[in-house]
């Protein structure tokens, strides 16, 4: 119960420890498989295999029962409940109907929230502004849980000094002939996981870009030992980004 303070929220003292971020959910009136799906990879990512459920009460510290994260009696509970990984990573707090809270390390997050936090904060505002006829105070908590950082929308107006432009520099680099195909891959596919797990934010035309690139390198063997008919050269890939930067850019 050390994961909830007096009035039913997150405490401030169990966030601090590993520096836990906050995001917005959408829930219906239960636990569904979406929502389970949340703490079942936060529990992977971040090496939990128990998930204590508990029924907050004003007053009162009830049991927590035990069940491992894939198990089925997660579906369908009512709030008000606490979802908690035993190791105390994170959690899903479900306070009422239309949406729950997620909270935990970025090791939890990257399971949980494997869009980033920045980017599940943005897409929960939309949520709550289509479903405010049913769900009116939905807006009000996307308020509480703000984007923390604008979303880029050029190549240009990325800084350099972020993984997204690390992604960048990287498509320079091997359109210019500076990094091989396999140096490239390496580090691009690393600079992405780091901007997701840093909640850095992109939206169109440069969110295509950077996912065309990713397109690119599922056709790609980093390893030339697993190269299959039909992967990319180091040459074609070189050629792909290449066009790719020169349309952006």
């Amino acid at each position: 119960m050390a994961v909830l303070d007096g009035q039913g929220s997150f405490s401030e003292k169990w966030l601090s420890v590993g520096e836990k971020k906050n995001v917005p959910f959408t829930a219906g009136s239960r636990t569904d498989g979406s929502l389970v799906r949340r703490i079942t990879e936060g529990c992977r990512t971040a090496g939990a295999d128990v998930v204590l459920v508990v029924r907050p009460s004003a007053g009162t510290a009830p049991p927590a029962d035990r069940l491992p994260p894939a198990d089925p009696g997660l579906v369908a509970l009512p709030p008000p409940l606490l979802l908690v990984t035993a190791n105390l990573e994170g959690a899903v707090l479900f306070p009422e109907p239309g949406y729950a809270l997620v909270a935990g390390t970025s090791a939890f997050l990257a399971g949980a929230a494997p869009a980033g936090v920045d980017q599940e904060r943005a897409l929960f505002a939309r949520y709550a502004r289509a479903a405010a006829r049913k769900w009116p105070g939905l807006e009000a908590t996307a308020r509480s849980f703000p984007p923390r950082r604008v979303a880029w929308k050029h190549p240009e107006a990325v800084p350099t000094d972020t993984s997204t432009g690390r992604q960048l520099a990287l498509m320079r680099d091997v359109a210019a002939g500076r990094c091989t195909g396999a140096e490239f891959a390496v580090g691009w596919l690393d600079a992405r996981r780091r901007s997701q797990q840093q909640g850095e934010r992109v939206r169109d035309p440069l969110e295509t870009l950077l996912d065309r690139v990713f397109s690119l390198l599922e056709d790609y063997s980093i390893d030339p030992l697993f190269k299959e008919p039909g992967d990319l050269s180091d040459d074609e890939l070189q050629n792909a980004v290449t066009e790719l930067l020169l349309k952006a850019e």
